[in-house]
């Protein structure tokens, strides 16, 4: 009976792990055409590395103690040591082939800046309501109700409330090269 205890034990421990693995490769078949192929099938092929060593892994530690009451500490020794060498280099396989099903196929996420203007120069959002705020108006403020204060905008053109501004910064000053 404790040794039916031990084996449930671990094999509750790992279900976790199973069931989203499962889950990952449920989606990644199910995804269609909302994965690229080639991203689809890394996905596919990580999850199922990683579900079968899983898989094998939960076998292992479930058959451990009969393993070492029948060969004793050598044939445990033995069979530890091909445990560990097939997961040192299936965990990192099946880890990268998800790794990878990330970023194959993906295009630069930000355009190249605008011929004409200079590399960081800010560029306001297109459409919404200005509020002199990144990110819209600060919490507890409706849309437009934070520039409708005195000494925002009717006084101070582009600046906001504590005095910052929504344009690029100045060019600094010419050097005068005669000191």
């Amino acid at each position: 009976m404790a040794m039916l205890g031990y084996r449930l034990t671990q094999v509750l421990g790992h279900l976790p792990i199973l069931l989203t693995l499962l889950t990952v490769l449920v989606l990644g078949v199910t995804a269609g055409r909302r994965l690229p192929g080639r991203s689809r099938s890394f996905l596919l092929a990580g999850a199922v590395v990683l579900l079968l060593l899983e898989l094998f892994t939960t076998a292992w530690v479930a058959a451990l103690p009969e393993l070492i009451r029948s060969g004793g500490i050598r044939q445990y020794q033995t069979w530890s040591l091909a445990v560990s060498v097939v997961g040192w280099i299936g965990y990192p396989v099946g880890l990268g082939l998800v790794a990878a099903a990330v970023f194959v196929g993906r295009r630069a996420a930000y355009p190249s800046p605008v011929p004409g203007q200079p590399w960081g120069t800010w560029t306001p959002p297109g459409g919404g309501t200005p509020t002199g705020y990144p990110g819209g108006p600060p919490p507890g403020y409706a849309a437009g109700q934070a520039t409708d204060h005195p000494g925002h905008a009717t006084e101070h053109p582009g600046r906001d409330a504590w005095g910052g501004s929504d344009q690029p910064p100045a060019a600094p000053p010419p050097v005068d090269r005669a000191d």
